[in-house]
């Protein structure tokens, strides 16, 4: 009976997990405070990442991987999607060459398997799990943004993951090798 009660809870928090990154953690954030401008990265309108921009695929998926990527920022078409992160080392992403990636969103971890079809890029939602972070905290836009990744470029050393229309992208800077023993 034990056993079937530790399963249940497995199942339960897994489904909770899920539901929290499919519903971007179910509070609206409010607008962040930032004079931050972002005019040198602005996103590309029509994919054309311009400056040497790298589309990350299969054939070239290795250049991210085993690497803490640190999210430094969001930029978009929208005043609201301007965001320059306080507090780089508390959200990270590291890509395996498994296809499992690893994340911290302030104070959660978790982890997921992420798919990557040509130049398209699928982070599935996984574990993770489920503290209620500070006031402050950046993870509900953090993991809103996670979950709706379609492709990824390395753009001027930083990697610069994009939603579907590409008209908003996250930043991340490269905080050098991963060890998951230490994380």
């Amino acid at each position: 009976m034990k056993r079937n009660t530790g399963m249940t809870l497995v199942i339960v928090c897994t489904i909770l997990a899920i539901s929290i990154l499919a519903l971007g953690c179910g509070e609206t954030p409010e607008e962040p405070q930032n004079d931050t401008v972002w005019d040198d990265n602005a996103t590309p309108s029509d994919g054309d990442t311009g400056t040497g921009a790298v589309t990350i695929s299969n054939a070239n998926i290795a250049e991210i991987t085993d690497t803490e990527w640190q999210w430094v920022g969001l930029s978009g078409a929208a005043s609201s999607e301007q965001l320059q992160v306080p507090d780089p080392e508390n959200y990270y992403l590291v890509f395996l060459e498994d296809g499992t990636y690893y994340f911290r969103a302030d104070c959660n971890t978790g982890s997921g398997n992420y798919v990557i079809i040509e130049n398209n890029l699928t982070l599935e939602p996984g574990v993770m799990t489920l503290m209620a972070c500070p006031e402050g905290s950046l993870d509900g836009e953090y993991l809103a943004f996670l979950t709706n990744v379609t492709s990824a470029a390395i753009e001027d050393g930083q990697l610069a993951l994009y939603r579907e229309n590409r008209q908003s992208r996250m930043l991340f800077d490269n905080a050098g090798g991963f060890d998951r023993d230490t994380a």
